[in-house]
């Protein structure tokens, strides 16, 4: 096993392989931009890659503070090599590393929930996925402030490539918005992470809700054929709310639906008139788990049940808290609970 290897190329060949991805030089350049803020973990058989796990580093907020955050995605192994236990090491390989760095969370989006368990994982977080005729959004109404259509700016030499340097203001006034939001869980927007998704996620339409010059709002959002998508809708105030739902709404005589892919907490069904023909969904999303417990206690405080942890992967989680009869919970379970009971929010899907 060679961990932190910085042989880009490997890695982008067994990632378009095992996730059907066709090799372009855009994807090139999106993977090399994700390494930049990552931790490639690669598993070798006569100095071949065979399986890879990329850790990608975040902070995230928690109890109005930073904590260290790891993001696992692109794992993969070639079809001979599977079943051989490469992934459990390079699991294990990351979850040690992050624990020795103090890290608090890991999150993932898996594609079997049963196989993260065994590396400490729990079901955590949901999205609400809306589809709806553009006639039934909510009409909103008129505000004290305006809304104003902003234009990114992109790299003469390549179109797609987002510069923060040449988006100063507009990078400035989507930071302050996402940072006094209600954030608890998601993830701390860093100017990687801001440059990553306009580059290569999403080059969206914005807009900014101001009241006497003072940004109370944004929203990002995409044309696709008929539908009108909002990508992510952020107000610190009802009156920006009503504002951004006006807005969207006098989109309806050129869209026929709207679709939102929103956090688990927005409750647009309690807004609309006819909320039975819209189509709604709770979609289960990410799975967690802490990583360095004691960090985390650090952050958090002791927790108001008593209970006591088992973690497979770190033994120094092993531990028990709070006084009386305990309940037995893996890591997974605990950070579950945890994560539930502070009604935290993930409001990425990049």
């Amino acid at each position: 096993m060679n961990a932190n290897t910085k042989n880009n190329k490997e890695f982008l060949d067994l990632a378009t392989y095992a996730f059907h991805k066709p090799k372009t030089k855009e994807r090139a350049k999106a993977f090399d931009k994700l390494l930049e803020f990552s931790t490639p973990y690669g598993h070798y058989e006569n100095q071949k890659l065979t399986s890879m796990v990329i850790d990608s580093h975040f902070n995230v907020y928690w109890k109005n503070q930073e904590v260290k955050t790891s993001g696992i995605g692109y794992v993969a192994s070639y079809p001979e090599f599977r079943g051989n236990g490469a992934i459990r090491q390079l699991m294990t390989k990351s979850l040690r590393d992050n624990y020795e760095k103090g890290v608090v969370f890991s999150y993932l989006a898996p594609f079997s929930y049963a196989f993260y368990e065994k590396f400490g994982y729990h079901y955590a977080f949901n999205q609400k996925h809306y589809r709806l005729a553009a006639q039934d959004f909510p009409k909103g109404k008129r505000s004290a402030g305006e809304i104003s259509r902003e234009k990114f700016e992109f790299d003469d030499e390549n179109a797609s490539e987002f510069s923060v340097s040449k988006n100063t203001a507009l990078f400035k006034v989507l930071t302050e918005v996402h940072q006094k939001a209600d954030n608890q869980g998601s993830l701390v927007r860093s100017p990687e992470l801001w440059s990553y998704f306009f580059s290569f996620k999403s080059q969206p339409h914005c807009g900014i809700y101001r009241e006497n010059g003072k940004a109370l709002g944004y929203l990002l959002y995409e044309f696709s054929e008929m539908t009108f998508v909002i990508k992510e809708l952020i107000t610190l105030t009802d009156e920006a709310k009503q504002a951004f739902y006006r807005f969207i709404s006098s989109h309806a005589g050129s869209f026929s639906e709207i679709s939102w892919q929103a956090p688990s907490d927005i409750l647009l069904e309690e807004e609309l008139t006819e909320p039975q023909r819209a189509e709604i969904k709770l979609v289960p999303y990410m799975q967690a788990r802490i990583v360095n417990l004691q960090e985390f206690l650090k952050v958090h405080g002791q927790p108001d049940f008593s209970v006591e942890i088992t973690d497979e992967i770190i033994p120094e989680n092993n531990i028990s808290l709070g006084e009386g009869k305990r309940e037995k919970m893996t890591i997974g379970q605990f950070t579950a609970k945890i994560l539930k009971e502070n009604q935290a929010i993930l409001r990425e899907y990049f």
